[in-house]
């Protein structure tokens, strides 16, 4: 599969925003996340995909959630 950078910024983005409404102020799970940690929290799961030989880093999925959630509650301090 070719994937251009702007579709990978694209699924990118749209998967923080995802993450957003669910970390988010006013999400489901709302733990007090700004759109800069979701950013950073999952800029990290990218860099495991890519550290640990993942080669399928189309986007992140909804699995990667709870890892999300727990680089947010333990790297940035959040509940």
């Amino acid at each position: 599969m070719n994937l251009n950078s702007s579709s990978l910024d694209e699924n990118m983005k749209n998967f923080q925003e995802y993450v957003f409404s669910f970390y988010g102020e006013g999400g489901i799970e709302d733990i007090g996340a700004s759109k800069e940690q979701i950013y950073q929290a999952t800029l990290r799961v990218f860099e495991y995909c890519l550290d640990s030989g993942e080669t399928d880093i189309q986007g992140a999925f909804t699995s990667d959630l709870s890892l999300i959630k727990e680089i947010l509650v333990n790297e940035f301090k959040l509940k």
